[in-house]
């Protein structure tokens, strides 16, 4: 294929001294073909002409016969298009993997920005050849270069602002990929992804033999070796997995993911909320202190908050908290106890809500601080933001987790959670099925979302990682989790995703499917 396009320029007369650009592709409408569109850029050399009596011309510049035409120069732009079948194929090697890594500066360099795990994200960065680990390889293959994606930035409004956003230090750091999009210091940054899926897909990009921009899924698709037999067989030309940074200023919605078979249901009834078929089990990373709410109390935990918090049992009603405590003390299943209590406190109107919230929030205020629980104080937090939401009462039913940086949290189908504060990297399936029903200006789902939770209670596992290597941490989700089997996490080559993430998708596809 290159010497075949090559070939094709040598006949268009570009000028020896033109740069070439870029490289687009399209598909024909027409005829599905895919067209290239290969843009030089060059400024017109100047020419001077002799008379025609002196016999012939003087020239300057690039040369030109006489009885040939000079070549179209359109505002500086030398455009040509040709039709292929097919992107390159992948330079192969037989024992190294041209990975782009960053250099590591010192943790105190100047001009750097610390995430908290003593990761400084450099003011440059520069590419080394990468030996990769045999373990990472599978057995049957040979190792592949790794190149660099152009990942899609959400700025949805519960993001940090400007540069206080990991996600906007990482997408607009020196050297990545953003440089056709300015940084704006009074938007939200909130998430940075890298993947296949439609709402954010990712684009590889390609510097030689020319620059080249193509979907993520589209390059996989033309190159299938890339990511190992299993993935090719089943995903098709799509990751099997979605990668995200997370910069979080004010509480996320009190949400839980569908599991595949209720996922299937919400897409087919209402495709517009809900964008895909798939469950959505993740992993939530810390790369900063990363607090969160996840999962039920323990039954008498929450029992022990109710009796502390009247304007709370006001609401879901003493019956329900005298059944759940009933419940928890004779070792009975408190599935259903705790689901008519939750139930009844999401569905109350939203009014009465207000009106118990305000009580909530007087009553806090007028205690001396050095009295006040630290779940009321979260209750002041969260109300601040969202002032009159129902999810405000939450903090008093889940667990609050401070994850410290290096620290893990799964979040299973049908759990529901909640971030309140921090950055994190997420691994999870493929899918973007969110059922929300509190602390969001978003359409609320709540009683799909009160039918569908597991109602489980008792503590959530911090997950440690453990070091596979120098740079690399193993964090492990529990076995029934196919698509992410083993969530390898290269801290520092993650943390500078705009330069070299497509590292990490490799780590995880060859390691996990």
């Amino acid at each position: 294929m290159p010497g075949l396009l090559s070939e094709m320029l040598h006949h268009l007369e570009i000028p020896s001294d033109a740069r070439l650009t870029s490289v687009s592709t399209s598909i024909d409408p027409v005829d599905g073909a895919m067209v290239w569109t290969v843009q030089y850029k060059a400024v017109p050399a100047p020419t001077t002409y002799a008379h025609p009596a002196a016999g012939g011309r003087e020239r300057s510049g690039s040369q030109l016969r006489p009885d040939s035409p000079s070549p179209m120069y359109m505002g500086g732009v030398v455009s040509r298009q040709a039709s292929v079948v097919q992107l390159p194929q992948v330079p192969r090697q037989a024992s190294v993997s041209q990975l782009p890594v960053v250099s590591m500066p010192p943790q105190t360099a100047q001009g750097g920005h610390s995430f908290g795990l003593g990761i400084d994200i450099p003011s440059s960065m520069t590419y080394q050849t990468y030996f990769a680990p045999a373990a990472l390889i599978e057995r049957s293959t040979h190792l592949e270069r790794c190149f660099q994606l152009k990942c899609i930035v959400q700025t949805y409004a519960w993001g940090k602002i400007g540069l206080d956003s990991a996600v906007a230090r990482i997408a607009f750091a020196e050297g990545s990929l953003n440089d056709d999009i300015e940084l704006e210091e009074s938007s939200p940054y909130a998430e940075l992804w890298m993947g296949t899926h439609p709402s954010g897909p990712s684009m590889v990009v390609l510097d030689q033999p020319w620059k080249t921009i193509t979907p993520l899924s589209e390059w996989l698709k033309h190159n299938p070796e890339i990511g190992g037999s299993k993935v090719r067989k089943a995903h098709k030309g799509s990751v099997p997995f979605l990668l995200k940074v997370l910069s979080v200023r004010t509480a996320l919605s009190i949400q839980a993911h569908p599991d595949k078979l209720l996922a299937q249901e919400l897409h087919a009834k209402r495709a517009d909320l809900y964008k895909d078929d798939n469950h959505k089990p993740e992993m939530a990373i810390a790369i900063t202190p990363f607090e969160a709410l996840c999962s039920f109390q323990r039954a008498t935990s929450i029992v022990a908050n109710c009796a502390n918090c009247p304007e709370l049992v006001e609401l879901i009603g003493e019956e329900c908290v005298y059944a759940l405590d009933q419940a928890a003390t004779s070792e009975e299943n408190v599935q259903p106890a705790l689901k008519q209590l939750y139930t009844n406190l999401m569905l109350c109107p939203q009014h009465v809500v207000a009106q118990k919230l305000q009580n909530l929030i007087s009553r806090i205020e007028v205690t001396v601080k050095m009295l006040r629980a630290p779940v009321d104080t979260l209750a002041m937090r969260v109300h601040e933001q969202y002032p009159g939401d129902v999810g405000v009462f939450c903090v008093y039913l889940l667990n609050y987790m401070c994850l410290k940086p290096g620290e893990a949290l799964f979040m299973a189908a049908n759990e529901p959670h909640a971030y309140i504060f921090g950055d994190c990297v997420e691994c999870m399936a493929c899918s973007d099925n969110v059922v929300r029903a509190g602390l969001t200006p978003k359409f609320k789902d709540t009683s799909t979302l009160c039918e569908m939770l597991t109602y489980k209670d008792g503590p959530v596992e911090r997950i440690q990682g453990s070091p596979v290597g120098k740079f690399v941490t193993a964090y492990i989700p529990p076995p029934d989790v196919d698509e992410v089997c083993v969530c390898v996490l290269c801290v520092r080559v993650c943390v500078w995703l705009s330069v070299c993430v497509m590292c990490v998708c490799c780590v995880c596809v060859r390691v996990c499917v």
